[in-house]
This record gives structure tokens, sequence and C-alpha cells, in this order.
């Protein structure tokens, strides 16, 4: 009986060793669909996914009726998992729709790497309500006036900023892309991306700039533009808006993309390497003025809210301070005012958002103050919440104060500790006995919970064993 147990044992080990050698010889292939609505003029991608092999062999992708074809781009990335490095490679077909539409993407089956992969198909709403929230959009007249010199080509590698100057401490966009025109002859493919962008990010990042990244990463972003009446698809490979600390001078270097070409099976495989050209921006300083200091760079709004009518005396109220707009708020910070006869003021619970979108940088910073009123009467809070800052798109600066007055009654108190147990969230903190240990019973009596049915499980199986051995 024993000896059939074990050969049992042996063949389900066999079978599963098998299984698992099998799964590891044979890679995942896999086709993705792209998004089932679009813009006109936007691209409709069919992707097949490569995981765990760097062969790279396919037949042709389907034709979709309506839909003309546009290059096939290539990515290749690299996963580790713990011990374990695994390849992923991406062949993206793009298709640009002709009309606005529905269109229908029958199901269709592909070779690649040996295996069949099979797609149910679908469908693609072509529409002008297509534009999504966080979706890029066509930025035609940019490329326009950004246009480079070796546009004229068939494809050429660009980085460009929005801005040749700016102020110190306002954004500038920041965009690499690689342009492919529409009737370009050869059919070209990204070549080790990630590995070539790594490099290329560390010459063009700026070190006296604050960054917002916009998170580009691994497969690029795909434009339909037209520079000088040549229409060009272009894929962004990386984009940030940069905020100088400083006045000094921006050089981005020229970088170079490597790229491979298709040829023949059989020859050797090609390459073609493809540069940028340099560019400056040159942040200029802010106009004269008393507080230009302390005064931050942007298009902002402030919202202030104060929360309850009147306040007794000795109370804690809260005071919320928001600012929002164009421009980079972390640095922004809006003083805790000084305690007084009036009040006492407690430091702010910060919270700050920032949204990427459209090449542009939008923020929104909250400071919530705790405040307690020591005498009853009517303050206005513009003594005590000032704020300046500096908007480029006007050039003028813009002197902020509170417009809130905060009503108070009740009996004069000496401080925020009034004893009162309605009061202040810091009544009486100073009179609390630090010295003394703390005694936590809730998990006292938890412990001694856990010991008592411990000592009842090893009794009871105690007992167990006693009995079997009667």
């Amino acid at each position: 009986m024993k000896a059939r147990q074990i050969y049992l044992i042996l063949l389900l080990f066999y079978c599963s060793f098998s299984r698992v050698f099998v799964f590891a010889q044979q890679p995942a292939v896999r086709i993705e669909l792209g998004s089932a609505v679009v813009s006109p003029g936007r691209p409709y991608s069919i992707t097949v996914v490569i995981t765990g092999s760097e062969q790279r062999e396919y037949d042709r992708f389907p034709d979709i009726k309506g839909m003309s074809r546009r290059g096939t781009t290539t990515t290749t990335s690299t996963n580790t998992i713990g011990n374990r490095t695994e390849i992923v490679q991406r062949i993206t077909q793009n298709y640009i729709p002709s009309q606005p539409g529905t269109y229908d993407i029958p199901p269709f089956t592909m070779t690649v790497n040996g295996q069949t992969v099979v797609s149910p198909g679908g469908s693609v709403n072509v529409t002008d309500a297509a534009a999504r929230e966080g979706e890029p959009e066509e930025e035609v007249a940019e490329e326009e006036d950004t246009a480079p010199a070796d546009a004229k080509a068939a494809a050429f590698l660009s980085l460009r900023s929005n801005r040749n100057q700016v102020f110190a401490g306002e954004g500038f966009s920041l965009s690499l892309g690689f342009f492919v025109a529409d009737d370009n002859p050869l059919e070209m493919d990204f070549y080790a991306l990630n590995m070539q962008l790594g490099a290329i990010l560390k010459q063009i990042r700026p070190v006296n700039c604050w960054e917002e990244n916009f998170g580009i990463r691994g497969q690029p972003q795909v434009y339909q533009t037209t520079i000088r009446g040549r229409k060009y698809t272009e894929y962004r490979l990386f984009q940030a808006v940069y905020f100088p600390f400083n006045t000094e001078p921006i050089h981005f270097p020229a970088v170079s993309l490597k790229m491979t070409v298709n040829t023949p099976k059989g020859k050797k495989q090609q390459f073609m390497t493809f540069t940028s050209q340099p560019l400056t921006v040159t942040p200029k300083p802010l106009p004269s003025d008393p507080r230009k200091n302390q005064a931050v760079i942007g298009s902002y709004t402030v919202r202030e809210q104060l929360r309850g009518g009147v306040i007794r005396t000795g109370k804690s109220v809260q005071y919320r301070v928001t600012i929002s707009g164009v421009g980079n708020l972390t640095p922004v910070a809006i003083t805790t005012p000084e305690n007084d006869s009036f009040f006492d003021f407690y430091s702010p619970s910060v919270l700050q958002s920032v949204t990427r979108r459209r090449g542009i940088v939008t923020a929104e910073k909250t400071f919530t103050f705790q405040i307690i009123p020591k005498q009853a009467g009517n303050f206005p809070l513009s003594t005590y919440f000032r704020w300046i800052f500096f908007n480029p798109s006007t050039g003028k600066y813009v002197n902020w104060q509170s417009a809130v007055v905060l009503k108070s009654t009740g009996e004069r108190v000496a401080g925020a500790s009034t004893g009162d147990p309605g009061g202040s969230i810091f009544s009486g903190i100073e009179d609390l006995d630090s010295s003394r240990p703390f005694i936590n019973v809730q998990a006292n009596i938890l412990s001694i919970a856990n010991a008592v049915l411990t000592i009842m499980a090893l009794g009871m199986l105690y007992i167990f064993i006693r009995g079997r051995r009667g």
C-alpha cells in the first residue's frame, strides 16, 4: 500500500513539473483592442502583447473598413518580480478613421511567434463629443510655431518648449516627440526605448527647476498633427512642466534616438539615428516690488470659509483658505499668525492636489486653521491673514487679504484653556500630567483572555492524550 502511495506521489509530481516546464517554454501572447470611443483625427489602435520572449514574428494586422493605416510601433520593457525578469513587447498598429460614425472590427486571427491568437473583434464609435477628461488633444498651433529646422524630413526627433522665455518660477512645458510623416516610405520600430529614454532624460532634466512629470512611461502617446502643410504622426516620449528656481538660463542639449528599420527576412538588422536640435529657455526676474521675495508665481484664485456663525469665546472655530489655479503651489505657505489678546491660532492642516492635463499644471492647496477667540466682538481676519503672488498673465502683483469678519460673544478668557468642557478642543492640555504611565485597560483584558483560552486548550489536549493512553 505504501509503495502504491509513493508511486502515485511521484506520478503527480512528474505531471506537475511537466506542466510547469511547458508553460515556461510557451510565452504568453494576447491582443488588445483600443478605446471604444475616439475623436475624429485621433488614432484607433490594435496591440499585440508578447510576454516572456524576445522573438517578434507576426503576420499582417487586420484591415478595418473606413480606416486608413498609420505606422506600426514596437516597444520593449522589462518587469522584475523578485529574482525573475520578464520581457514584455507591445506591437501597436494605428488606424485613422475617415469620418465620424461607428466602425465594426470583425473577429480576426493573427499568427504571432508561431502561435495562433484570436480576437473577438468589436466596434469603435468616432464622435465629435469623444474628448474625455485627461485625454490629450491635438496641438496643431503649437507645432506650427515651434517646428524644428528639419521638419521637412520624413521623420525627425524634436525636443521643444512652448516658451523660450518665462518669469523665474513660471512654468513652461517641455516635450520630446518622434515625428513620422504620413507619406514616409520606411517602416520603423522603437529600439530598446526604455533604456534609451532613461539616458536621454538624464541629459535634459534641469537641476535648477521643479518638475511636474506627465507620467509617459513605456508606451508613447500618439498625436496627429500638421506641420507646414504636411501631416505627421507624433509619438510623444516624454512631457513635463518645469518651474525655474532662479534666473539662470536653462540649456537643453541635442539628444539622439536610435530606431530600427524593417528589412526583408534574413538580412542584418539596420538602424537609423535621429538627433534633436538644442534649445534654451531663459527665465527673467520679477518686476521690482518691496515684497518681491515673498511672492509666488501663478494665476490663482483664493476662497475662504469660516465654519459657524457667532462663536463663543474659548471655543475653537475652523477657518479654511483654498488657493487654486495654474502654477506650482508646492512652496506656497500661509503663515500661522502669532497669538495675541484676541485670538489663539494653531498651525494649519494642509491638503494639496495637482492636475496635469494638455501641457498645463493646475493645483489646489487648502489650509485649515483652528482659531480660538478670547474676547467678544467683530474682528476682521484681514489683520492676520494676507498673501502675495505675481500673476504672469497680467504682469502684476496681487495682494490678497482675508475678507472674513469673525464674530464672537461671551466672557473674556485669558487663554485657550478655559476649563470649560465644551470649550476649545485644546482645553486643559497644559494641565495633563505626562509623567504618569499610560495603562491600556482594553489591551490588558484582551491579553488575559488570550492567556486563559491558551491554558484551557492545553488542558483539553492533556485530557485527550491521557484518555488515549488509558
